[in-house]
This record gives C-alpha cells, sequence and structure tokens, in this order.
C-alpha cells in the first residue's frame, strides 16, 4: 500500500468513528492507530517481529542466539562454623521414640565436601528473554520426613506441578507453608503416608524461597522456591549447581541461603552465558556472612 493510500484510508476510518463510535451506556471506543511506515507491504521482511530499543527483563539481556549451561560451585572460606544437632539423641521431646532415637541434624548450615556449602538457592528471579518455558506435564514431586526431618531440605518446585506430601515416621506430621503470593497449605499428615493423601500445587511464583514447617515438632523446617521458570538449581554436595539451556548474553543469578544475614548471598550476581559451551564459575562466600544463632 502507498503512503497516499494509507493516509486516505486513516481519513476514513476516523470519521468513521467519529460518528459511530459510541455505543449503549455512553461507552465510547477509541481505536488504537500505529502509524506505518511509507515502504508498508513492500515485500521486504527486513526487522520483521522485532522492537526496536526493546528491553530484556530484569533477570537477563540476550546476547545473541543459541543457549549454554552454567556449572557452578558455591564455597565457603574462613573457618567453617560448628553446627549443633538440632535435637539430641535420647532428648525429652514429643515423640522422642521416634524424633529422638537418633541425631537430628541442623540443616540451615550444611558443609559438604571441598567446603561447598549445600542448599542455596540459584535462581533468575524471572524467566529470561528468549528462554524456554516448564515442560508441560512431568511426575509428583515427592517432599518427604523422615526421623523428624523434612526431606529434601530446599526445594525447586515449578507452578503447576503437583507436590505430594509422603512420611516414613511413625508418629504424625503437619505440613505447614507460608507463602506470600499462594494460598498457604496447612493439614496433618498420617503415620507412615507412602502414599501421599496430601498433595497441592503452587499456581505462582515467588519472588524467594518460602518457609514449610510442621507445627507438631517446631524444629521442623523447609524451604521451597515456587518458580514459573526452568533456570533454577539447589546447591548439592560440593556446593555444585547446574542450569540448562541459558540464552546465550547476561545473566543476572540470585543467590539466596537461610542463614545469610538478609539471606541473600547476592541479588545479582551476574554472569554471561556462551553459545553451545558450558559456562562454569565458582562463587565464595565468607563464613562472617552467616548467622547461625
Amino acid at each position: 500500500m502507498k503512503l497516499s493510500e494509507f493516509s486516505t484510508l486513516a481519513f476514513i476510518l476516523t470519521a468513521f468513528v467519529s460518528g459511530c463510535g459510541q455505543y449503549g451506556g455512553g461507552a465510547s471506543v477509541v481505536p488504537e492507530v500505529t502509524v506505518l511506515p511509507p515502504d508498508f507491504g513492500s515485500g521486504s521482511d527486513e526487522g520483521a517481529g522485532e522492537v526496536e530499543g526493546a528491553a530484556p527483563t530484569a533477570s537477563s539481556s540476550s546476547g545473541g542466539s543459541g543457549f549454554g549451561t552454567l556449572e557452578g560451585r558455591i564455597v565457603l572460606t574462613g573457618t567453617a562454623p560448628v553446627v549443633a544437632p538440632l535435637i539430641a539423641a535420647g532428648a525429652d521431646v514429643k515423640d522422642k521414640e521416634v524424633c529422638a532415637e537418633t541425631d537430628v541434624p541442623d540443616d540451615k548450615f550444611v558443609l559438604g565436601s571441598d567446603n561447598g556449602i549445600e542448599n542455596v538457592f540459584v535462581y533468575l528471579s524471572k524467566a529470561p528473554k528468549g528462554g524456554k518455558g516448564l515442560e508441560a506435564g512431568g511426575d509428583d514431586i515427592i517432599f518427604d520426613q523422615k526421623g523428624c526431618r523434612f526431606k529434601p531440605h530446599a526445594l525447586i518446585v515449578p507452578t503447576g506441578r503437583t507436590l505430594r506430601v509422603l512420611s516414613g515416621d511413625a508418629v504424625a506430621h503437619n505440613t505447614h507453608t507460608y507463602p506470600q503470593k499462594n494460598d498457604s497449605v496447612n493439614s496433618g499428615v498420617a503415620p507412615n503416608d507412602r502414599e501421599g493423601v496430601l498433595n497441592f500445587q503452587y499456581r505462582r511464583a515467588e519472588s524467594a524461597p518460602i518457609a514449610v514447617t510442621c507445627d507438631y515438632h517446631g524444629w521442623m523446617k523447609a524451604w521451597h522456591l515456587p518458580i514459573d521458570h526452568p533456570y533454577a538449581a539447589v546447591t548439592q554436595d560440593g556446593g555444585k549447581f547446574t542450569i540448562a539451556d541459558l540464552p546465550a548474553g547476561k545473566h543476572q543469578l540470585a543467590l539466596w541461603h537461610e542463614s545469610v544475614d538478609g539471606n541473600f548471598i547476592e541479588r545479582k550476581y551476574e554472569v554471561t552465558i556462551q553459545s553451545d559451551a558450558t559456562n562454569s564459575v565458582v562463587i565464595e562466600v565468607p563464613s562472617s556472612r552467616f548467622v547461625l544463632n
């Protein structure tokens, strides 16, 4: 279409809306007018589908096509703190025959091999531009408890996936979640329930991990991170984590641990991902950052 023809069409549309734009109740419809360039319809596809100057998400900035993998370790520097068991074997606590049969370790700080810090959440705060979505379906996610201790202690939960709560203890438990954006769950779990009568889903992503407790046994605590994209991990033995299929370019990671002062080791730790490559990083955290009282 020539520019002169487009201008004529715009004038006709404007005149039509001016005369017929009122609907019952006094509401008016105001059309959204897009001014097209002179060469619109010339057959050229150059620049199609792109928005000049479009801003990236707060978490990522795509640097080109392709995807890469991020592998990393989070390690402690300085003197490692000594963390006593939450419950000592034989302690006089509720359901002590089960809960104090052996020591119950304190999972709020776990140091693995080579000074690797476990149970650190590593994630993008928002889905990256050009990233992949969550896979549809998938097996239920298992959240268990044994020896009056939640397992796992730190868990990534994709939104829309079913979380099934099990128990391997011969005593009753309770699962109580403390979300900011989702409905709270507060329900009992029968002894030795290996079917998962209690199951639920998080419908919305949370900006930070949320606490999960057992109201029957006050020392029991875990953390869930409901998230709406696949770019998240929890560090395991050796402080290791892997996040696959990150779009090439720069990304800002949130690093969260329950015992760090303020919880965030870093809110915007920047990494650069090269396409079709495994990108490695080692992140050091001084022991002075942890508050374990």
